[in-house]
C-alpha cells in the first residue's frame, strides 16, 4: 500500500491514462503523466505535471520518477498492436518490423530498472488478455482451450510479438520483484470501450450460429472493458495491502452477449460445449473472480445496468 499519494502514469497522454489521471485526482493523489507524446495542453489538467521522454531510454525514466517524487508507478506506455509483417496479412509498413517488441518489452525494462534505482515499491501495469495467443495466429493453428472459464492459471500460447510482448513483460516485472521486492501487478485487460465512442461498440449481441467451428475464440471473446472499470481497478491494487509480491488478474467490465455464456459457447464455439457444460451467468469466457474475490473489484459500466446510458 502507498501512502504519500504520489504516482507516476505513463503512456500518461494516451486515452486510458487521461480516464485513470482523472481518476486518481478525484481521490486526492498527486499525478505525474509521462510519455513520448505531448498531451493537449488545453485539455490536459493543469494541476498534472507532465514530463516528456522515452520508455526505451533508462535516462528518461530516471528523471521522470526524480521529478514526481513518485513511490508507485502505473504503467500504461505501450504499443498496443503487432508490427511484424506476415505473409498474407496486407498492411503498410509504418513502423520498423521490432517496433512492437523494442518498445513494450525493453520500455517496461527500463522502467523497472528506474524504479528499482529509486526505491519505488509498487508498480501496476497493463498487461493484455492476447498473451492467452488470441492475436494474430502466425501458425494459423487454432487456439487450443485448455479449460472455461479461463482464469490466471491457463497455458499461455502467444504467438505474435504484440501477445509475446506482453507475456514477456509480465515475467519482467515478477522477476524484479523477486530481485528487488518491488510489488508488481499486471492486469490483462479485454478491448477498452471509451464512452467517447459507444456508437462504435456493439452490445446485448447474439453471437453468430458456427456449427463447424474448431478452436475457440480468435480475436475477442465479445467481452470489454470500461476506462473508468479499470481506473477502479488500477486504484484498488496500488492500495492492497494482501497481495503477494507479483498478481496478474484479468480484467473486464462485461460481454457483450445478453445471453448465458453457455449458450454463446453451444452455439459460437461449438467445440468447447463440454468444457461449458457448468457455466452460469453471463461473464463470458473469460473470468474476473480473482480480481472480484482478491481486491474487491465491482465494476460499475456494465451495459446492463439501467443507469448506464447505452
Amino acid at each position: 500500500m502507498i501512502t504519500n499519494k504520489k504516482v507516476l502514469v505513463t503512456g500518461g497522454a494516451g486515452r486510458l491514462a487521461r480516464y485513470t489521471v482523472d481518476y486518481l485526482l478525484e481521490r486526492n493523489y498527486q499525478v505525474t503523466a509521462y510519455d513520448v507524446t505531448s498531451p493537449d495542453s488545453e485539455t490536459f489538467p493543469k494541476e498534472v505535471q507532465f514530463v516528456k521522454g522515452d520508455l526505451t531510454s533508462l535516462e528518461d525514466n530516471m528523471r521522470a520518477i526524480h521529478l514526481s517524487d513518485a513511490e508507485a508507478i502505473i504503467h500504461l506506455g505501450a504499443i498496443t498492436h503487432d508490427t511484424t509483417l506476415q505473409p498474407g496479412r496486407a498492411r503498410i509498413q509504418r513502423m520498423p518490423e521490432d517496433e512492437t517488441m523494442r518498445v513494450n518489452t525493453m520500455g517496461t525494462y527500463y522502467l523497472m530498472d528506474a524504479a528499482r534505482r529509486f526505491n519505488v515499491k509498487t508498480v501496476v501495469a497493463a498487461s493484455s488478455y492476447y498473451v492467452l495467443g488470441l492475436g494474430f495466429r502466425i501458425s494459423n493453428k487454432p487456439f487450443q482451450v485448455d479449460y472455461l472459464p479461463i482464469d490466471e492459471e491457463h497455458p499461455l500460447r502467444p504467438e505474435d510479438s504484440y501477445s509475446l510482448s506482453k507475456m514477456i513483460n509480465e515475467e519482467t516485472l515478477k522477476a524484479f520483484g523477486l530481485a528487488y521486492g518491488i510489488r508488481t501487478v499486471a492486469f490483462r485487460l479485454n478491448g477498452v470501450d471509451y464512452p467517447s465512442q459507444r456508437h462504435m461498440y456493439k452490445y446485448k449481441i447474439t453471437p453468430e450460429s458456427r456449427p463447424n467451428h474448431v478452436g475457440g475464440p480468435i480475436g475477442t471473446t465479445h467481452q470489454y472493458i470500461d476506462p473508468r472499470d479499470a481506473a477502479q481497478a488500477f486504484l484498488l491494487a496500488l492500495e492492497a495491502t494482501n497481495l503477494d509480491l507479483f498478481e496478474v488478474f484479468y480484467l473486464h467490465t462485461d460481454s457483450r452477449h445478453w445471453e448465458d455464456t453457455k449458450t454463446v459457447v453451444e452455439r459460437h464455439w461449438p467445440d468447447l460445449k463440454v468444457m461449458a457444460a457448468d457455466l452460469k451467468g453471463t461473464e463470458g469466457l473469460i473470468t474476473c473472480r480473482k480480481l472480484h474475490e482478491k481486491l474487491g473489484y465491482q465494476p460499475q459500466y456494465s451495459w446492463r445496468n439501467p443507469r448506464n446510458d447505452f
